[in-house]
């Protein structure tokens, strides 16, 4: 088993701006527009877990996850397919049913990556403040219990969520980016610059970046070329 306190992802530009990684025993949000780089940031990360002797499961929650991409990444560090845990969440119910069993749990994982956390979150919304309510409640519960696995386990969660689809205002914040945030020890923001580069900046603790990396086979890469 291994001792890792760091989980690396390898590109030099963010593993500095994240002071040499991912932590253990922290609790992380990414987000971003659409084609920003999430989930092979976080496929990368799981590849980097198993190559590192640590335990990956990877939530599915939008069901939108390609097999054959998972397969691209994973043969491109050489490493066993059958490593990495993948399940897909089927609704909202059927997420915090899982979320509560691993709290329920002794250590299951090292690593817990929750793509679209907010996906199902969203399909149960009615639109109407009083009705959402207890689903807004519900949402903060299943981030409380990730976070409490954080210390307790010591394991390391990922959620990954999706901007508000308003184009037309800056600054564009993710679905229920009050309760994530208030509950991440770290927040993670994902763009699309030039030349076909992505962009990562650090807004919790601190506001810093942007760290440049690039989207390739083995997951996220450094860019190839010097970034303007």
């Amino acid at each position: 088993m291994s001792t890792l306190d760091l989980v690396p992802t390898y590109v030099k530009g963010i593993d500095r701006l994240l002071f040499g990684g991912f932590k253990l025993g922290e609790l992380y949000f990414i987000y971003g527009e659409e084609k920003s780089g999430k989930t092979s940031l976080a496929l990368t990360l799981c590849a980097s877990a198993i190559r590192n002797g640590l335990r990956p499961l990877f939530l599915d929650c939008s069901i939108r996850l390609h097999p054959q991409r998972v397969l691209q990444i994973l043969e491109s560090w050489s490493l066993d397919p059958s490593k990495l845990s993948i399940r897909m969440i089927q609704d909202f119910q059927d997420q915090e049913d899982f979320i509560l069993h691993l709290y329920n749990s002794e250590k299951l994982f090292d690593i817990i990556v929750l793509d679209d956390f907010t996906h199902q979150h969203r399909i149960e919304m009615y639109g109407e403040v009083r009705s959402d309510l207890p689903i807004y409640k519900r949402l903060a519960m299943q981030v409380a219990m990730l976070s409490e696995l954080t210390t307790r386990d010591k394991s390391l969660v990922v959620l990954i969520g999706q901007v508000h689809d308003l184009p037309e205002q800056e600054n564009r914040k993710a679905v229920a980016y009050r309760i994530l945030s208030h509950w991440a020890r770290w927040i993670i923001k994902l763009t699309i610059g030039s030349k076909g580069f992505r962009e990562l900046f650090l807004e919790k603790p601190e506001k810093t970046g942007p760290a440049y990396f690039i989207i390739n086979e083995s997951g996220v890469g450094e860019p190839s070329s010097k970034v303007e």
